[in-house]
């Protein structure tokens, strides 16, 4: 997308390719009347945010993982770890993660529900900026180590608090 499209054209852009966006978030008199957002739209909208930075993460971690690991003789994607090879979609990157952090997120701060998800998200990706920031892909890593490392053993992994 051109970043140097006019509000007009952002929103036919949207609307072209289906964007699961807001009926609101799509009406150009709506945003061009610069009206504060109310709590629902707020709400709404970091939702929609939230699906978004979800499949940004998921195929920046997929690009990370070929060029550690290459591809899978088929052509997807793998992670792996020792002698263990996980064949990975962006599907699988966006489950964990929804299981993994925004579950923890949302059931520690319910009232504040997708903002508080969509605040972790952009502090991350500003953190990577600035700092060079490893994290979310160490944490993928993580789970996924630790989850092959449960279905080979067979046990039952303890639940996962986040900090």
């Amino acid at each position: 997308m051109n970043t140097k499209m006019s509000l007009e054209q952002m929103v036919e852009y949207m609307k072209s390719n289906n964007s699961n966006v807001p009926d609101w978030l799509l009406d150009i008199n709506r945003l061009n009347s610069g009206a504060e957002l109310s709590r629902d739209e707020m709400l709404e909208y970091a939702e929609c945010f939230c699906s978004q930075a979800r499949s940004v993460e998921a195929l920046t971690y997929l690009i990370e993982c070929e060029k550690r690991f290459g591809l899978a003789a088929n052509g997807g994607h793998i992670f792996v770890h020792g002698n263990i090879i996980i064949q990975i979609d962006k599907h699988v990157i966006e489950v964990l993660l929804q299981c993994q952090i925004e579950a923890t997120i949302l059931e520690k701060r319910s009232a504040d529900r997708y903002i508080s998800v969509m605040q972790f998200y952009l502090d991350d990706r500003l953190k990577r900026a600035q700092e060079g920031s490893t994290w979310m892909i160490d944490f993928i890593d993580e789970v996924l180590i630790s989850s092959s490392q449960f279905l080979i053993s067979g046990e039952i992994p303890p639940t996962i608090e986040m900090h």
